[in-house]
């Protein structure tokens, strides 16, 4: 069994316990996940089967949407409601424009610290390891990218709190970029809740509840609940070759293009009857377009 399983998580459960119960749906098939969800987030989880597994990296490498609530007044250890408080600050009085104007600023490219309960590994272990160990590990700030970042619904006062939603790319934590905008408005903020919109084009109007899956991952015939491998690809131009062709790339051999299929260095190659097997570099050699096969099908 080959190709994507696109999940709701819950609240609740590791992005890790997702893929045990689905590997348990599913024995002797090969299971992994594109892109970890916090256990108390829920939304749009990737979910490869089989060979789609070799395409993790490219998922994880789409720009994912998110909406969060933060809540104001206060920070925790983790940047989330599943932390201890750490700290209780004042909410001073805040236009709406303010924020909006915030939200102006911290989009396009952006510097960040990765938290440090995250999964990010230091020395083969994730930060969270260390970190529930009392061990102190700076991490250098990465360059990430926040493509829209837009306020959804401010309430001040009362209980002071702002529900963003944001689109943006691999390796931004939202945890983190909460705690910032706490920072920028002169006080505490954590996320109260978060939602994953989407990665790339999967979105929640696609995503099955494990109830669901459940349900139907016990069929002869399991339907839509499996998605072919290259709809996670889809992003990337297509070209088709003919069996001469498809047999040589899949030998590992280079072929020589006339002109590139798209803009992008990567490919989804086909063949005459419309299916799909390899993926793709485009690389030009002393004035010469080649096509380099990178995983085959």
């Amino acid at each position: 069994m080959n190709g994507l399983l696109i999940v709701n998580k819950a609240s609740g459960p590791t992005s890790h316990r997702v893929v045990q119960e689905i590997r348990a749906l599913f024995p002797k098939v090969k299971v992994g996940h594109a892109g970890t969800l916090d256990p108390a987030a829920t939304g749009v989880l990737p979910i490869c089967l089989g060979k789609a597994t070799r395409i993790v990296e490219y998922l994880m490498d789409l720009p994912k949407e998110y909406r969060a609530e933060l809540e104001l007044g206060a920070t925790t250890e983790t940047g989330d409601a599943q932390g201890k408080i750490t700290g209780r600050f004042p909410v001073p009085v805040i236009a709406k424009e303010a924020v909006e104007q915030l939200f102006l600023s911290l989009t396009g490219e952006q510097q960040q610290v990765p938290p440090p309960y995250s999964a990010i590994k230091y020395q083969g272990k994730p930060m969270y390891y260390w970190t529930r160990r009392g061990v102190e590990v700076k991490l250098k700030p990465r360059k990430i990218q926040i493509y829209r970042l837009e306020l959804v619904e401010w309430r001040y006062p009362g209980r002071p709190h702002l529900v963003f939603e944001t689109k943006c790319s691999r390796g931004t934590y939202i945890r983190t970029l909460a705690e910032e905008i706490g920072r920028r408005l002169g006080t505490g903020a954590f996320i109260n809740a978060l939602r994953r919109l989407s990665v790339g084009i999967f979105t929640l109007k696609e995503a099955l509840t494990m109830d669901e899956i459940r349900k139907r991952a016990g069929l002869s015939e399991p339907g839509e609940l499996i998605l072919p491998v290259d709809r996670g690809l889809s992003h990337l131009p297509a070209l088709t070759r003919g069996t001469v062709d498809i047999e040589r790339l899949q030998q590992g051999q280079p072929l020589l293009l006339e002109q590139a299929p798209g803009p992008g260095s990567l490919c989804r190659v086909y063949d005459p009857g419309g299916r799909f097997k390899t993926l793709a570099a485009l690389d030009e050699v002393d004035g010469k377009l080649w096509l380099k096969p990178k995983i085959n099908f």
